[in-house]
């Protein structure tokens, strides 16, 4: 007879391992196997993601699982001794001074920590143009930089450093890992079968019997669905929706030139390198790579890219070379002896109604997902929030004293303001 899983776990990505790490914390000895289509863990949007870390943001609970987060990884590193790359070397908005003026800032300077910062502290830069072209900042839609926003408790951390902390971990407990297996279907049958053709029927209680996988069934008594935009795919014939919707995202490396100047340009004190940028206009970000004196550089490009998704997808040379290369022209100074050196491409499952994390139940079925770009900065609190919707716990103790009830995250029960501070 088949070994039966107390938990089986889709997904390895920073939400599958984190969630997997809280539930087998407060549940030693849980039989728990984590199944993922890939040769290792975080191979998905993990291991493509920029990596930056901040706590700006303008929805509370947002906040709280950011800034949780940010300080166990902290804890992490600077207690357990475990490199993970964390550098709190600042997230900088680079602002006009209309917007500067605005309302989007209020409500996050009031919970983090941070400040503006003026036209001359901003000196430090002096590989950027604060003014653009003329004819260019028209043609263009260019904004000047008159002053900044910085976030002091933000920078950049290694996707594969944390993905990994919690996989040494969960071996350690004993988690077993199934690489190499692709989950083809979510099987569903009743409770209390009759073994009469045509079951299920809709007047018997449903539950979630196995999993159908190519290298065969996996039954268990729960399941957690941490797939990311994989997610929609694996419930759509389950009836479940998953309230997700995929964009592609790209990310080119930029080396020489300019940049090595540039990457050691710091803003925080004790710190060595720049903070992760974002220009005033079209939202255009770099992220410094230190370890390479390189920029990550990205956008989120919203309109005119499409919800299609790709299991593979490949980034695109001329989207780089037509949208993203002439603003970073425009804002960086000899930047025409820069080069891309690398480039791949990933997907943000976006939670299109209020651009935050879904934690939902739906019969012995967990669903995570709808990080919005969002998941390493938020992984370790949504990971918490899974373990206690799988306690049954009334809320989720977060790392720092912070509690949050898991039905703010789900679907009926839902509170939650629409996040107004992305990226």
């Amino acid at each position: 007879m088949a070994l039966k899983w107390d938990l089986a776990v889709i997904g390895s990505g920073i939400v599958g391992l984190s969630s997997a790490y809280h539930i087998m914390e407060t549940n030693p000895g849980l039989k728990v196997v984590i199944i993922d289509k890939a040769r290792t863990f975080a191979q998905g949007n993990t291991g493509k993601s920029a990596a930056g870390f901040r706590d700006l943001f303008s929805s509370d609970i947002n906040y709280k699982l950011s800034s949780s987060s940010i300080a166990f990884y902290r804890h992490i590193q600077n207690d357990l001794g475990v490199n993970l790359g964390m550098h709190t070397s600042g997230y900088l908005y680079l602002l006009d001074n209309e917007t500067a003026s605005s309302n989007l800032f209020d409500s996050v300077i009031k919970r983090s920590k941070s400040r503006f910062v003026t036209r001359d502290g901003l000196a430090v830069f002096d590989s950027l143009n604060f003014n653009p072209d003329k004819d260019a900042a028209e043609i263009m839609n260019l904004k000047p930089v008159d002053q900044g926003f910085l976030g002091e408790n933000c920078g950049i951390i290694e996707p594969d450093l944390i993905a990994g902390f919690y996989y040494n971990n969960l071996i350690k407990m004993g988690v077993k890992f199934m690489f190499d297996t692709t989950v083809n279907q979510i099987m569903l049958s009743p409770t209390n079968p009759l073994n009469y053709p045509g079951e299920p029927f809709i007047w018997q209680d449903l539950q979630v019997k196995s999993l159908n996988t190519d290298k065969g069934e996996i039954e268990a008594e729960r399941y957690l669905v941490a797939a990311d935009v994989w997610t929609t795919n694996l419930l759509d014939r389950t009836g479940i929706d998953s309230h997700i919707r995929p964009k592609k995202r790209q990310v080119f490396q930029i080396s020489g030139g300019p940049i090595q100047k540039l990457v050691r340009s710091p803003i925080i004190k004790g710190e060595r390198i720049m903070p992760f940028l974002v220009l005033p206009s079209h939202e255009v970000y770099m992220r410094p790579v230190p370890q390479n004196n390189s920029i990550w550089v990205g956008v989120a490009d919203n309109y005119n890219r499409d919800f299609s998704f790709s299991e593979d997808p490949q980034p695109e040379p001329d989207f780089y070379q037509n949208n993203i290369y002439p603003v970073l022209d425009a804002y960086i100074k000899d930047f025409d002896s820069a080069r891309v050196t690398a480039s791949w491409a990933g997907y943000y499952s976006y939670n299109t109604i209020d651009l935050s994390p879904y934690v939902f139940g739906e019969l012995n079925l967990i669903v995570s997902t709808g990080t919005s770009g969002s998941g390493i900065l938020k992984g370790d609190a949504i990971g918490r929030v899974v373990a206690a919707r799988f306690n049954g716990s009334e809320s989720a103790d977060l790392y720092g004293g912070e509690k949050l009830k898991p039905s703010t995250m789900g679907i009926r029960k839902r509170v939650i303001d629409r996040e107004e501070f992305i990226l």
